[in-house]
This record gives C-alpha cells, structure tokens and sequence, in this order.
C-alpha cells in the first residue's frame, strides 16, 4: 500500500491488532464457559481464519486495519481456551508438560511463520498459507474431546463419564467402576455446593472488593507488571529488526531463547520461590537493556538484547503462576482476567516503540529496561506463595502477607487422565 515513507502507519497495524484482545479475552471467556471449551476453540479458530483470509484480499489499507482488528477480537482467545481444555483434560503430573508443550508450540509457530515470510516474500501468499488452514477447524466440533470437569460442572455427567471411559481406553487403564460413581457424587456435591454459594457471593463480591486494600494493592501490583511484561516482551521481539545482521534470523533467534527461558521457570519456581525468581528477572532485565545501548553494535550487543529477552520471558511466563497463587479462590478467575486485559496496554503500545528511535536509537531499550527495574521492586510487595495452600478467602490471602499461611499446598492424586 506504499507504506515505505508512512512508519506510523505500519507501526499502527500491530496497535491495533493487539487493541482486539480487548474484546477477545472477555468473549471467548464467556462462550467457553456457558457452551464449552470445544465451542469456543471452534469459534475462535474459524474467525482467525475467515478474518485472516479476507484481509489477505485487501484492496487498501484502511481495509487491511479494519480486518487487522476484527481477526484477534473475535479469534484471539483461541490460545487460551486451548491451554485451559488441555488443562482440564489432564491430571495434575501432567500439568507441567502440557504448559511446556503450548510455549514450546508457541516458538516453533513463530519461527515457522518467519522462515515462510523469508522464503515468501509477499504478505498476501504468506496470510493465505497461515490462515486457509484455520477455516477448516469447524470440523473440531464433531473430532474434539469436550472437558469432562465442564461437562461435570454443567450437569451432564453421562457425557463426562463417556470421555473418563475413552481416556481410560487409550490409556489401558483399568479404573474400578465404583471410581465413576464416586466422581460423579463429587461432582453433584460440588456443583449443589455452588449453588448455594453463588447468591451470597454475588450479593457480597463487589463490595468486598472495593473495601479491600489488599486486593486493590495486589491487583494494581499484578496489572502494572502485566503490562510491563508484555511492553517489554513484545517490544523486544519487535524492535529485534533493528539488530545488526539478517533481520530474518535475528527475530528467529529472538524466539528460540524462549525455550531454555521457560525450563528455567519449571526448575527455578519450586527450588527458589516465586519472589526471589521473579524479581531477579526483572531487575537483570532492567539492569541488561539499560545498558544495552553502551555497548559498540556486533555480537556482544546482540547477546545482550537476547539475555533481556530471555529474563522477560522468564518473568513474564512465571507472573501467571504467581499472579493465580496471591488473588482468593472466590475472586481468582475474574482478577487474573482483569490483569491480563489490562496488560493488554503493554502489547498494544509495544508496536509503536520503533518509532522512539527517531529521538534516540537506544530509548526504546531504555524505556523496557526502566519498567522492568520497577517491576523487580513491585514485586517485593507481593508475598512469597511457594509451597503454600491456595488461599480459598480474603482471610488467608491476607495471612499470606502475615506469613500465617503454613499449611502444604494440597497434595492431589494423579488420575491419569491424557487423552
């Protein structure tokens, strides 16, 4: 569209395409859990690719912004209803693997997509490839193993039960036939439990948030670090183009030091703790990138650009752990989202960074450094959550801060359950 002297312009593609998540967050949320996780993996997925498609076909650039936008607001939650059904289709040992396995697929998606632009060369063959392939995901709706907890959750324990006994047939167990009886009580307690709980919850919710000091410093906590990890994040991998050498390459390496970043965060979080973990990441982060710009361009600076790269990556991918263990179970859900959507501001600026270099070539890597330095220090507010009991109410996350949270987090039995 003849963008070349027009930076703001391009700049103003990746704003306001992080800009749909605002409205993606929410709604595949409420889909996923009214209709399931299946439905909401569809629907997310087949807008990614009829939007993806049709702005392949774009005939300006106005057009082009338009469907930039509509395709991550109705199709940008596809990632997280995945991570949540395979979540959920797992048992607690499996966890850990499923979270590695999804950032793994994250880098290798990457760097597929930057080797085929390198080979393409032309941004209309390339959104073809990426995007065909997503229209044909509705047939997920008849192939895809719904979440038995959801089914469990909503009632339909027949059905839920029926994706326990294929589970158990692929993985040539043999559970008791008495186990289904008892996880079906469970589920009925629990879902009755519920019930009972949701009138006074919703009457009491609201007004215990607004007069809790500690919710409120814990959520501006976890939202200012919310966006500072995802400014950072992405501003990082987009201004990787301005590194010395390929660009290609560059942005491809810029992926791949995700990997080793996120075995750290499995190995690092339970040995050392959340708060000792995480701060040191940020501060080596702030501590790199500020010094980032007195270092003479070549290898030396490139290896500093990637070893911020790699701190963020490590903080940004422990917060969610850690944000999920300081919010009440009551309120965790919701506050997580609220955090996530506000860090939503940190992406969506993040494109416009390369523009700061017009005043000064190393501010953008000054400003990231800035904000994860002041992050490392935000973080030594929150309390250590390491081997302790999810708080299940305001009480306990306030013992948290007091340090009277002894109890063991809760030791679960493995079911299992893969499919």
């Amino acid at each position: 569209f003849d963008l070349a002297c027009q930076d703001w312009k391009r700049s103003l593609v990746g704003t306001v395409h992080n800009a749909g998540f605002f409205i993606a967050i929410p709604l595949t949320g409420l889909i996923s859990d009214k209709y399931g996780r299946r439905p909401a993996i569809v629907f997310a997925a087949v807008a990614n690719g009829i939007f993806g498609v049709i702005r392949a076909l774009s005939v300006n650039y106005d057009m082009f912004v338009v469907f930039e936008f509509l395709e991550p607001a109705f199709g940008g939650g596809v990632y997280t209803a995945c991570f949540v059904l395979a979540l959920e289709l797992v048992g607690p040992k499996g966890r850990v693997f499923v979270s590695l396995l999804f950032n793994t697929m994250f880098i290798l998606g990457g760097v597929t997509v930057t080797l085929l632009s390198w080979w393409l060369l032309n941004w209309r063959y390339l959104l073809f490839i990426i995007y065909t392939p997503a229209v044909f995901v509705f047939i997920y709706i008849w192939t895809l193993t719904e979440s038995f907890r959801w089914l469990f959750s909503k009632g339909r324990y027949e059905e839920g039960l029926k994706v326990l006994s294929k589970s158990e047939k692929m993985n040539n167990a043999n559970v008791p036939k008495d186990h289904y009886e008892q996880v079906e009580k469970h589920a009925t307690k629990q879902r009755d439990e519920r019930k009972c709980e949701n009138v006074e919850r919703n009457q009491s919710t609201f007004n215990q948030l607004l007069t809790s000091p500690m919710i409120w410093k814990r959520l501006f906590t976890c939202s200012f670090l919310w966006i500072s990890s995802t400014l950072v994040y992405y501003g990082l991998s987009i201004n990787a183009i301005e590194l010395s050498g390929n660009s290609y390459v560059n942005y491809i390496v810029i992926l791949v030091i995700e990997a080793p970043a996120n075995i750290c965060k499995l190995i690092f979080l339970d040995r050392f703790g959340r708060k000792k973990v995480i701060a040191t990441a940020y501060f080596l982060t702030g501590l790199i990138l500020i010094n980032y710009g007195f270092v003479p361009a070549g290898n030396w600076s490139i290896l500093l650009y990637l070893g911020g790269k790699f701190f963020i990556t490590l903080a940004y991918n422990s917060l969610y752990v850690f944000a999920a263990e300081v919010f009440p179970t009551n309120y965790r859900t919701s506050l997580l989202a609220m955090c996530s959507t506000i860090g939503r501001i940190g992406s969506t600026v993040a494109p416009q960074t390369p523009l700061l270099t017009r005043f000064y070539v190393y501010l953008p890597t000054m400003i990231f450094g800035g904000m994860a330095a002041i992050s490392g220090f935000l973080v030594l507010t929150l309390p250590e959550t390491n081997n302790l009991k999810l708080p299940d109410s305001l009480k306990e996350a306030q013992d948290q801060d007091r340090k009277k949270a002894e109890e063991p987090i809760e030791k679960t039995i493995d079911n299992k359950t893969r499919l």
